[in-house]
C-alpha cells in the first residue's frame, strides 16, 4: 500500500526527471516568445500549496530571470485594475482544475497577454485554457496532501526562471548549467534529510504529539516553506493548529500570543536570519517547553540537524522535514491517512466546488 511517505520519498526520482528534462520541457517557451528581452515581469497565480511554492521561489525566479516577480492569490489577482502587456502571466495547479484560476486565465487571453499554465495533466482545462503548458512531471500523486507535487512545482519554477534567463541574457550557458549541477546536489540531499527527520521525529515525538499548535518560522525561501509546513501539519493530521510566519514578521506580535502546548519550529539555512532563529528557537524551549530548530545551526541535542548540499535549491532539502512531520504526527495519533481514491467527502465539500474541472 502505498504511503504519504512513499509520495516523499519519491520527490528525487521525480527532481532528476524535471533537471534533466529542463531544456525539452521549457522549449515552449522559446517556441512561444518572440523577444524575451521585451519580458520585464513574471506574474505568479497560485492557491494552497501551489501558492506556497510560488512565494518560496520569488527570490529565485529573480535573481535567475534578472526580472521583476511577483506572487498572487487567483482571488487578488482578479482584482487587479492594471496587467502589464510585457509581463508572463504563471499560473500554478498541480490537477489543473482550479476554475477561479482558469477563469483569470482566460481574462488574461483575452488582453492578448502571454499565458503560461504549470499543471501535471496536458489535457487538464488549464493546461488547455492558457496559450503554453510546462509539465510538472509528477504522475498520479494518490494523496491530496501534496508532497511529491510541492516539491516539483518548486523545480519546475525554477527551471522556468532558468530559461527565462538564459534566453533574454540574463545568465550565460555555463551559469545555466552550474544551476542545473546546483539541483542536483539538493536532489542527491533529500533522502538523506527524510531518514535524519525520521529519525528526529521518533527521538522527540512524545513532546510533539501533545502539542496544541506548532509555528513555523522561516526567511526567505523558507518563509514558503514554514507556509507549506503549516498547511500540512492542519491538513493531514486535522488536529493541530499552525501558521508560517517570515523569519521576521512573526517577532513583531504572534509570540505574545504563544503559550504552553504552543512549539515554533524555525527553518533556518545557516546563512540567513541567524540572530532571529536563534532567539525565536530558545524563547520557545525556555519559555514554552517545546521548541525546534531545523538546519545546520542547532541550539541542542533536540534539534534536526540539516546541512544542505545546495546553494539555491535549499529549499528542496527542507521540504521534506515539515512534510514529515505533518505525516508522523498524523500516524501517533492514529489518524489515517488516506489516499484521494479511499477518503470520503469532507464536510467543507457541501460549501466549497473550487475544482469542477
Amino acid at each position: 500500500m502505498v504511503t504519504m511517505l512513499d509520495c516523499i520519498k519519491r520527490s528525487p526520482e521525480r527532481g532528476k526527471v524535471i533537471l534533466a528534462k529542463a531544456i525539452e520541457n521549457t522549449d515552449v517557451l522559446k517556441n512561444a516568445i518572440p523577444d524575451f528581452k521585451r519580458i520585464n515581469e513574471i506574474i505568479l497565480v497560485g492557491s494552497g500549496s501551489s501558492y506556497n511554492a510560488i512565494v518560496t521561489e520569488v527570490p529565485f525566479m529573480e535573481m535567475a530571470s534578472g526580472i521583476q516577480v511577483h506572487s498572487y492569490y487567483p482571488n487578488d489577482f482578479s482584482k487587479k485594475s492594471i496587467l502589464n502587456p510585457d509581463a508572463i502571466y504563471v499560473f500554478v495547479s498541480q490537477s489543473g482544475t482550479s476554475t477561479l484560476v482558469k477563469n483569470q486565465i482566460i481574462s488574461v487571453n483575452e488582453k492578448g497577454y502571454v499565458t503560461v499554465a504549470v499543471t501535471d495533466y496536458p489535457e487538464s482545462p488549464i493546461a488547455k485554457t492558457a496559450r503554453i503548458h510546462v509539465p510538472l512531471e509528477v504522475g498520479d500523486e494518490e494523496f491530496g496532501f501534496r508532497t511529491v507535487g510541492f516539491n516539483s512545482t518548486l523545480l519546475t519554477l525554477k527551471i522556468i526562471a532558468l530559461r527565462i534567463g538564459l534566453e533574454n541574457g540574463n545568465l550565460s550557458k555555463e551559469q545555466y548549467d552550474e544551476f542545473i549541477k546546483d539541483g542536483q546536489l539538493a536532489i542527491e540531499n533529500h533522502p538523506k534529510v527524510v531518514e535524519s527527520a525520521l529519525a528526529w521525529f521518533e527521538a522527540n515525538k512524545d513532546a510533539l504529539k501533545p502539542l496544541r499548535s506548532v509555528m513555523y518560522y522561516g526567511g526567505g525561501a523558507l518563509r514558503g516553506i514554514a507556509m507549506e509546513g503549516a498547511l500540512k501539519l492542519m491538513e493531514t493530521p486535522k488536529i493541530y493548529l499552525s501558521q508560517g510566519f517570515e523569519a521576521e514578521d512573526g517577532i513583531h506580535g504572534p509570540c505574545y500570543a504563544f503559550n504552553k502546548g504552543d512549539a515554533i519550529i524555525f527553518l533556518n539555512d545557516g546563512d540567513n536570519d541567524n540572530e532571529f532563529a536563534d532567539s525565536m528557537v530558545r524563547f520557545s524551549k525556555n519559555e514554552l517547553g517545546v521548541g525546534y530548530m531545523f538546519g545546520p545551526n542547532s541550539v541542542d541535542d533536540k534539534d534536526l540537524c540539516i546541512k544542505p548540499a545546495s546553494k539555491y535549491f535549499r529549499e528542496f532539502e527542507f521540504a521534506p522535514a515539515v512534510q514529515i512531520v505533518a505525516y508522523e504526527m498524523a500516524i501517533i495519533n492514529d489518524i489515517p491517512v488516506l489516499t484521494i481514491a479511499e477518503r470520503t467527502p469532507h464536510v467543507s465539500s457541501k460549501y466549497f466546488q473550487t475544482h469542477k474541472g
